[in-house]
């Protein structure tokens, strides 16, 4: 049995779908990643175990109507080269995205097992679209059953790249590594891969204000106005984004961030309770229920870009910081760092 994985575009869909084929080939299971020609996959094409193959689909939303016709155009292609190339017995995983689509389809017209994973609170199109056709729908939040219902939908979380937990230390040696103080609280102010300005302003504004230790990844784009606007400002560091993120991750005491679900997750395993900013055109509002279902746990706040200041943010910091171990073990109980493991477990015995 072969096992056909697709998941690529963005970093979102393809890191998990990454670490299922690293646990796949620990267990010496034939498996064929299925990726885009224009994602993120090809970056790590060296990194991916097994077979591969890269389509030429393009994304269908979000665009102009001519290029929605070539994105149908390049599905119907993906599918032929997919009867081609994938046929006997096979299962398929896919993660969602525009690059799961010819996957889920030919699964489906084959009449082999499909299995999805969604990462998000809510669902992307191509997960719902093919909702109807699976054997198991595995979440990474409770709020997703009010889309995918029934027994065969498992809460399995979203498996993370085991490099990063295997890169835990303590907080006096993670700190120290940075070059910060280690008898100071670490607050983390990022706004994901690419940053986020607005977070990075906020974060210079609350460093300078509290005097606290703060370390900012602003992203690449907006790294040198954030060099200029702390200037003055001793106590934070910017860095403009960092590979090392489970040292990052151990140093940190509190997080200010957005809340997708890869950083909700990472945060989760570290047991790092956040003050949650959700961007705010993240499909479907995803990231706000995303941040919601935490803040249900204990396990940190959430509060609208429109309705953040200064005063408001410094005043949620602190409160975490006075129920700090608490909201620590909160957070921590959303973590699964075996949902690789478990996603694999339940498509092998079905």
């Amino acid at each position: 049995m072969k096992l056909v994985v697709s998941g690529g575009g963005t970093g979102g869909h393809f890191f998990p779908a990454l670490e299922i084929l690293k646990e796949a080939k620990e267990r010496n299971l034939e498996t064929l990643y299925v990726g885009t020609e224009r994602g993120i996959e090809r970056s790590f094409e060296h990194e991916i175990p097994g077979e591969k193959l890269f389509l030429k689909t393009h994304p269908l939303r979000g665009v102009p109507l001519k290029d929605r016709l070539r994105a149908l155009w390049s599905f119907w292609r993906g599918i032929s080269v997919l009867r081609s190339e994938v046929m006997g017995d096979f299962r398929s995983l896919v993660f969602g995205g525009y690059s799961s689509v010819p996957v889920g389809i030919h699964a489906v017209l084959s009449r082999r097992a499909l299995f999805l994973h969604e990462q998000n609170s809510v669902p992307s199109m191509t997960n719902r679209s093919l909702y109807p056709f699976t054997r198991k729908v595995f979440i990474t939040f409770e709020h997703t059953r009010k889309f995918f219902k029934g027994k065969h939908v498992i809460r399995a979380g979203l498996p993370i790249r085991r490099e990063l937990f295997q890169a835990k230390l303590d907080k006096v040696n993670a700190k120290e590594t940075l070059g910060l103080d280690p008898r100071s609280p670490l607050i983390l102010f990022m706004g994901g891969s690419q940053g986020a300005r607005f977070l990075n302003t906020l974060a210079i504004d609350f460093a300078r204000r509290t005097g606290a230790q703060v370390l900012l990844l602003s992203g690449r784009q907006d790294y040198d106005r954030v060099v200029e606007l702390s200037k003055g400002v001793e106590n934070v560091k910017v860095f403009p984004f960092r590979t090392d993120m489970g040292v990052i991750y151990s140093a940190t005491d509190v997080a200010v961030c957005r809340s997708g679900a890869g950083t909700v997750s990472e945060l989760a395993l570290f047991k790092i309770p956040a003050l949650f900013v959700p961007y705010p055109f993240a499909a479907g509002d995803h990231q706000y229920y995303n941040a919601k279902e935490i803040e249900e746990l204990g396990g940190g706040f959430v509060i609208r870009q429109e309705e953040v200041n200064l005063e408001k943010v410094v005043a949620l910091v602190d409160r975490i910081f006075s129920n700090l171990k608490n909201m620590s073990e909160a957070i921590g109980s959303f973590a699964n760092p075996d949902a690789a493991r478990l996603i694999l477990d339940e498509i092998s015995e079905d």
